[in-house]
């Protein structure tokens, strides 16, 4: 048996830190396939300092190449506008991913997390 280590992985997407208003931070390009194709991503968006008016945008872009990401966003979570963990469950549709986030009005200090099931025996896809 295969114990919880052997079947996630986990990649740091977003390095926590300090952004400013109308920053821009992305992860660069995930290549899944290093990851065992994962049916299913945790992401996991961990804001710290928010000052008053700020939040946060995660986006989840993707494409078939790595050069393609940005032109598809797969899912959107909601603005956080407040100190906390928040979980999200995505499922990819494609090879790739990027995840982008995108701070408003005022400075935010945040992270962005990945875990991801391994996915066994060449079932790419499949919810077994």
């Amino acid at each position: 048996m295969r114990d919880l280590a052997e079947n996630l992985a986990v990649v740091a997407a977003i390095r926590p830190q300090l952004s400013a208003a109308a920053a821009v931070v992305d992860s660069g390009v995930i290549d899944l396939a290093d990851h065992g194709y994962p049916r299913k991503i945790l992401i996991v968006v961990s804001a710290g300092i928010v000052v008053a008016g700020g939040s946060v945008i995660v986006d989840v872009e993707s494409g078939d190449t790595a050069g393609t990401c940005d032109a598809n966003t797969d899912a959107s979570i909601p603005a956080i506008d407040e100190a906390g963990d928040e979980i999200y469950e995505y499922k990819p549709t494609r090879r790739y991913i990027n995840i982008e986030g995108t701070v408003a009005a005022e400075n935010v200090t945040y992270g962005v997390t990945l875990i991801m099931e391994h996915c066994r025996f060449g079932n790419r896809g499949s919810d077994d």
